[in-house]
């Protein structure tokens, strides 16, 4: 008669044979795991899908200045409001004032993106605006010939002393 064992307890330097035998499979799990991730074979490279690639074609940018490159800049977005932001026709009307909340006159810059609702960029446009004396307000204002519809307007508003 065979007696077997289902205790784990060990004798002096050996492990019970079950603790063995998971050992011995986990082992050979990932030698077969890793034989099978290298093939040799060349890398596959990701492909555009076709919405990707029309995405890129179709974006605008019409900026002349790159956005924070001027000297003396202050973030101004409190200072500007969009009053206007719709698709209308083939192009959209992006619209707003400007209020100068510093202490002395001051010109701005204000870059116009049009996003999707995944925040892909469709456009980004350059709006300058004329030096604006303290606490006053000047408008402003562009279009975008970009068609895509649901597209929201988000402003970056740089102010510069005069």
């Amino acid at each position: 008669m065979q007696i077997i064992r289902t205790s784990s307890s060990t004798t002096a330097g050996r492990r019970p044979a079950a603790t063995g035998v998971v050992a011995a499979g986990i082992a050979l799990a990932l030698g077969l795991v890793l034989v099978g991730c290298t093939d040799g074979g060349p890398e596959p490279t990701p492909a555009p899908t076709a919405t990707e690639t029309d995405a890129a074609e179709a974006g605008i940018t019409d900026i002349v200045d790159t956005p924070g490159s001027g000297e003396g800049l202050v973030g101004a977005l409190a200072d500007a409001e969009v009053t206007t932001c719709e698709l209308s026709g083939d192009h959209w009307e992006v619209a707003g004032t400007v209020t100068n909340s510093s202490d002395a006159a001051a010109s701005y810059r204000i870059y116009v993106s049009l996003l999707t609702e995944g925040g892909d960029t469709r456009s980004l446009t350059q709006v300058n605006v004329d030096p604006t004396d303290p606490g006053a307000s000047a408008d402003w204002a562009t279009t975008v010939a970009v068609q895509d519809e649901a597209l929201d307007c988000v402003l970056r508003v740089e102010r510069y002393a005069s």
